[in-house]
């Protein structure tokens, strides 16, 4: 199994530096993670609460969260909700029409703005969430298993970075790149085929 700490032990072996702590090591994953958190965008995220509480017009959203999917209102026969900007949203009529069924929603921060205003009841939330963020030597998660070069070179990016060698950096932030992209691709790929992500020999270290 691909740990956290197996993961650490690489980024010692790649840099080849005798001056890296374990709490530098433990920063470049949390730079790696922040870059995984923007970019990737899998099956394997996606995350589904049938029954998010609402009763005002601003709920904060699952810990976690990074992007929506889709939002169903359940008591209308789960009817999808509108998408609408944040200033389109707080500039319509129905931002102020008072209570009622909401069918039109926004992300403000790290909350969800919905309309017209619940007087209780639940949603369905479809999102992307976060994988887990490694901690424990012990930890691990899917896209350490799958992905393992990812999060290998976006932490030997960031190793780079603070060792001030740019061309080695560039090089790292180009083969994370396209580990991300290849990722993605592959999800989408199996997506429209019908046919599950499949990565070939445990994302084991390149």
């Amino acid at each position: 199994m691909t740990t956290f700490a197996t993961l650490k032990t690489d980024i010692s072996s790649y840099m080849a530096r005798s001056d890296l702590t374990e709490s530098l090591k433990n920063t470049f994953v949390r730079i790696a993670e922040a870059e995984i958190r923007r970019k990737v965008r899998i099956g394997q995220m996606e995350t589904t609460n049938t029954s998010f509480s609402v009763s005002s017009q601003t709920t904060a959203l699952p810990t976690g969260f990074v992007s929506m999917r889709a939002v169903t209102n359940n008591t209308q026969n789960q009817r999808e909700m509108e998408y609408m900007s944040p200033v389109r949203l707080r500039s319509s009529r129905i931002f102020d029409e008072g209570t009622g069924e909401p069918s039109v929603y926004t992300i403000e921060g790290d909350n969800i703005v919905i309309a017209p205003t619940p007087s209780s009841g639940s949603l369905t939330l479809v999102y992307y969430k976060a994988f887990d963020a490694l901690s424990a030597d012990t930890d691990t998660n899917w896209l350490l298993a799958n992905g393992y070069d990812i999060y290998l070179y976006g932490s030997l990016r960031a190793a780079s970075e603070w060792a001030m060698e740019p061309d080695t950096e560039n090089q790292y932030a180009i083969k994370f790149e396209r580990a991300v992209e290849q990722i993605n691709r592959e999800d989408r790929w199996g997506r429209v085929s019908g046919s599950g992500l499949v990565r070939t020999g445990g994302g084991g270290t390149p």
